[in-house]
C-alpha cells in the first residue's frame, strides 16, 4: 500500500509532461518482436545472478500415505 506522500508523488509524476515524453520514447524503442525462449532464459539467468535465491529442502512426511 502506498502512503499519502507516495500517492501524491505518483499523481504529480503522471501529470508531468517530461515523464510522459520519457514513457512515450521508451515505448517507441522497445523491440516489436517477442524475445525467443533462449533470450528469455538468458534474462532469467541474469536476474538470478543479481538476486540470490535461497533453496530450501523440505521433507514431505510420507508415513501416513496409504497406496
Amino acid at each position: 500500500m502506498l502512503n499519502e506522500r507516495g500517492k501524491k508523488e505518483m499523481l504529480a509524476d503522471g501529470l508531468s509532461c517530461k515523464r510522459r515524453e520519457e514513457f512515450s520514447s521508451a515505448e517507441k524503442q522497445k523491440p516489436r518482436a517477442r524475445p525467443s525462449l533462449n533470450d528469455y532464459m538468458a534474462f532469467l539467468m541474469d536476474v538470478q545472478k543479481i538476486k540470490s535465491f535461497e533453496h530450501r529442502r523440505v521433507i514431505t512426511p510420507s508415513d501416513k500415505n496409504i497406496l
